[in-house]
């Protein structure tokens, strides 16, 4: 990457003959505010920006009340808007709000939030904005007098104030137990806008305040604000990485619930559904409902919250407001399919969802406007509508594909892009996909020299992590070199073959067989076949496998070649372990003492031996040359395995680095492992 220097010159080139002021001001904004600024100077284009969604409907509401003689135009843009109400609105606000926009006898005003800061290239001729983080500030003022010749003014405002009728959803933070009522600036930090404040005070009361804010002097002002406190906030996190590591540890890789629960409740935006079905308002808990198929609004628990203890302060009783969708527990896992919906009841409950159900009766949405929740929300028999179909319109059709021939077509989507044809909305698409290492191999080698093995050169380091890939590929499947897998796989193969054109399964080792999910009655077959012949796991067993495999062509490697340590080596092996093992699923958590019986021995097919090495030598072949790799092939020389305890969760807080390692190798695996299906 080359560092460009932009030179004065280049800087006022750039910045044309534009002309845009800044001035800080201590009363609130207000529609009057607005609404006389545009008579005083006979505005056409004003772009006013809001905090958050509470307010910029609240104001939409006042402005819109006020429509002076109708010559108003007003547009509302946030991100509680259906899809493709938004993108309308988009579409238009880019033509009325054009470098080429056009007098037409109306005054447009945009109030939106910061959707708006960055992706739409409009203009305006002056812009309200309520006070937010100087960098965010300049973003949004990119959107006044953003061209060559244009003037404009910038009105940074300490707070809006909304008229009390038009404010349900209003700006109290609720983030804990309500205390004593003081001025928030959520989304963002106090400390920040407060900085904010005080350099644009000190410009609008200097003599520059009418001058021409350039790119320098928005640099002096990013660097007055941001470089102090986010040295502040780099010390914070530093104090506080250890616990949060520990939590996220536990949630990642043991499934712990609580310390889940407790990362979620820094979330600021928790998911919000709306679903009509009479037996969800009317009747008890546990009822039923499919998130996945509904579109999601995101709504800051703040604005929740406020909802909530609204209702808590009713002189009267409600049925419910909130309840939380969440997967059914214990023994009602077994038997239901989809989550299920319980009420909340307390603030914590609140706290701790992260996708909840409102009650249709206190929910209202339209275009114009978009969601409303509240108490004194008059509900419009509003529901979530269905996700739109995805492109796709079937699920992957495999083929029968022999052991060998699977990683090696895994290791070609590693190494080469290729194209494919798939149907999607019933017609057949050409889909091109780059090689998995173009997208991760600079990322991978890049890491492991910054954080396990530094004194590695970049070429080393790209070589190491190549190897790491090629080593989860050819571990990750020898699971189902079992015989009681290959005996259940051959079997449908020779149903699919009979009864549905398949391939014959002959004697090979398979590690796909024939399925088109769009035959129904191929469908039914394997459903019945499956009940009578379950299929066997291979992913824990081949992790289990993938130890013998890695201690002769990995452990030699790291510790001659890289001058790894006892630390380092046992680490970056169990990285590879760990991709096997969970290649399919991020909660595998191995096998301990009770699993052994009931899991059995590994009894490996008399041909996988001679799999593994034709495997390895279609594989290795295409590494480099300049890595040393075992003079002979790994193998399996047992052709039956006792099982011992294996722990898929052993990585602790401070060994954070090789937990993010693992995470590229089996981003790497499960991309090859994906498209290998469609070459």
């Amino acid at each position: 990457m080359e560092i460009i220097e932009v030179s004065q010159m280049d800087l006022v080139a750039i910045e044309g003959d534009r002309h845009r002021t800044f001035r800080a001001i201590t009363t609130p904004l207000t529609s009057e505010v607005i609404l006389n600024d545009i008579q005083q100077n006979q505005r056409q284009r004003v772009i006013v920006i809001c905090n958050t969604v509470s307010q910029a409907q609240g104001l939409f509401r006042d402005l819109d009340a006020l429509k002076f003689e109708g010559n108003l135009k007003i547009t509302l843009l946030h991100s509680r808007f259906l899809p493709e109400h938004r993108a309308q609105k988009e579409a238009d606000i880019k033509t009325l709000f054009s470098e080429q926009w056009q007098a037409d006898g109306y005054c447009h005003i945009l109030i939106a939030t910061q959707v708006i800061e960055a992706g739409l290239n409009i203009t305006c001729e002056i812009m309200h904005t309520e006070l937010c983080p100087m960098n965010s500030l300049l973003q949004r003022a990119g959107r006044c007098a953003r061209f060559k010749g244009e003037k404009g003014e910038v009105c940074v405002y300490w707070s809006i104030q909304i008229n009390p009728e038009n404010g349900e959803l209003g700006e109290r933070d609720f983030a804990e137990e309500p205390t004593e009522q003081k001025k928030s600036f959520l989304p963002y930090e106090r400390e920040l806008c407060e900085l904010t404040w005080q350099v644009l005070e000190a410009h609008t009361q200097s003599e520059q305040v009418n001058q021409q804010v350039d790119f320098n002097l928005e640099q002096a002002w990013i660097n007055q604000v941001h470089i102090a406190a986010d040295s502040l906030q780099a010390e914070r996190r530093k104090n506080d990485s250890a616990e949060f590591e520990r939590k996220f540890n536990d949630a990642i890789f043991t499934g712990d619930r609580s310390v889940a629960d407790d990362l979620i409740r820094h979330v600021d935006n928790r998911s919000v559904f709306v679903w009509n079905e009479p037996t969800l308002i009317d009747f008890d808990d546990n009822q039923q409902i499919n998130p996945k198929k509904l579109l999601a609004f995101s709504v800051p628990l703040t604005t929740l919250l406020k909802v909530w203890h609204e209702v808590q302060n009713l002189e009267y009783q409600i049925d419910w407001i909130f309840k939380r969708i969440e997967s059914p527990k214990e023994k009602a896992a077994e038997t239901y399919n989809l989550p299920i919906c319980i009420t909340v009841r307390s603030h914590n409950d609140l706290v701790y969802s992260w996708q909840i159900l409102v009650n249709p009766r206190y929910v209202y949405y339209d275009e114009e406007i978009g969601l409303l929740i509240g108490v004194n929300v008059e509900g419009n028999n509003f529901t979530s509508p269905n996700k739109p179909p995805k492109q796709a319109v079937s699920e992957y059709q495999y083929q029968m594909d022999t052991y060998v021939g699977h990683l090696g077509c895994m290791w070609k989507c590693w190494r080469d892009s290729f194209s494919t044809i798939g149907l999607k909305n019933g017609t057949w698409v050409k889909t091109e996909y780059g090689s998995v290492r173009h997208e991760l191999l600079n990322t991978g080698g890049r890491f492991i020299q910054q954080n396990i093995l530094t004194k590695l050169t970049t070429t080393q380091a790209e070589e190491l992590f190549e190897y790491l890939v090629l080593l989860a590929i050819f571990t990750h499947d020898l699971g189902k070199l079992q015989i009681k897998w290959q005996a259940v796989m051959r079997g449908w193969q020779a149903i699919a073959h009979s009864n549905f054109k398949g391939k014959p399964p002959k004697s090979h080792l398979l590690a796909h067989t024939d399925y088109n999910p769009e035959e129904e009655e191929q469908k039914q077959a394997l459903k019945a076949y499956e009940a009578k012949h379950k299929r066997p796991n291979h992913a824990v067993e081949s992790a289990f496998l993938a130890q013998y495999i890695l201690q002769q062509s990995l452990f030699p490697l790291l510790q001659n070649e890289f001058d790894a340590d006892n630390k380092q080596i046992f680490s970056i092996i169990y990285t590879v372990i760990l991709a096997a093992g969970r290649h399919h699923s991020a909660w595998a958590k191995g096998w301990e003492a009770k699993d052994i019986r009931k899991v059995g021995d590994i009894q490996l097919d008399s041909e996988a031996q001679n799999a593994i090495a034709s495997s390895w030598r279609s594989l290795t072949r295409w590494l480099s040359k300049t890595l040393p790799l075992p003079t002979e092939a790994p193998n399996l020389n047992q052709n039956c395995y006792p099982i011992r305890e294996l722990d898929l969760k052993r990585f602790s807080p401070n060994q954070m680095e090789y937990l993010q390692l693992y995470w590229l190798i089996v981003r790497a695996l499960r991309l090859c492992d994906q498209r290998s299906v469609q070459l």
